[in-house]
């Protein structure tokens, strides 16, 4: 039996619940524990294999839910939304509970794969090129993150007016530090969700992969220098070489 329409979940939907900081759902992901290890989820989701869906949600002893994921067990009224990577398995899971009485079951159809191709391309309008960011570096209201680890800009150098926080410690780093410690640290206004932050490494990757972690932190104007330190550095390089040009030339002359 297909499932009703006001039981599919589409992105726009997904999004808006992730947006609150307790949304009204459960999100499970029912793909194998692989298959997330390897591509990734949708984050506040919790992994339960398809196959174990009923055995874990229906079965499985309140206690003992609570100690494994780390929240209580659903009830036969909890709004609950089920994702895989294409929306089959997901489609599955979700006739399952309601052949087990459950009424508030609903079906993110797009799935992984959905929200993998969409959030890229909204990624896409966050990224920050030289140009930009030689502007950006005036501004007091924005910071430049250098994620690194501090023995590359010990060889290198870094770009002005950016702090260093290596990538692994980035997230620790926001969530755990108060205002005052952060800026007692940094020398600079530890951040808000709504404050312009760049993300910078030596070629893109690393910023890259940290962007992502706050932008699921909920921060909302999370920037990456795709070109990084490479790029910074070869373009104030072609710069000081023309001054040099130029200087010569009106010598000449």
């Amino acid at each position: 039996m297909a499932i009703k329409e006001e039981f599919i979940i589409y992105y726009l939907d997904l999004l808006r619940e992730l947006e609150k900081e307790k949304p009204d759902f459960l999100l499970f992901d029912v793909r194998e524990p692989e298959e997330i290890e390897c591509y990734g989820q949708i984050p506040k989701t919790i992994n339960i294999r398809v196959d174990d869906v009923v055995n874990e949600l229906v079965n499985l002893k309140d206690e003992n839910f609570k100690k494994k994921y780390g929240i209580p067990k659903p009830d036969q009224h909890t709004k609950m939304i089920f994702s895989c990577y294409s929306g089959k398995r997901a489609e599955n899971a979700v006739k399952k509970m309601n052949e087990k009485g459950y009424t508030q079951v609903y079906l993110y159809r797009g799935g992984f794969r959905e929200w993998h191709d969409k959030q890229n391309l909204e990624r896409q309008t966050f990224i920050i090129k030289y140009d930009q960011l030689l502007e950006d570096q005036k501004k007091s209201d924005v910071l430049i993150v250098d994620v690194r680890e501090p023995e590359e800009l010990a060889e290198t150098g870094k770009i002005s007016e950016s702090i260093n926080i290596k990538s692994s410690n980035v997230v620790e780093e926001f969530k755990e530090l108060s205002e005052e410690d952060f800026e007692e640290k940094y020398g600079k206004p530890k951040p808000t969700k709504d404050t312009k932050i760049i993300f910078s490494c030596r070629s893109g990757n690393r910023s890259k992969r940290v962007q992502k972690q706050m932008q699921e932190l909920g921060y909302k104007q999370v920037f990456n220098f795709e070109g990084g330190w490479e790029e910074w550095k070869r373009r104030e390089e072609e710069k000081e070489n023309e001054m040099k040009n130029d200087s010569g030339t009106q010598k000449g002359n």
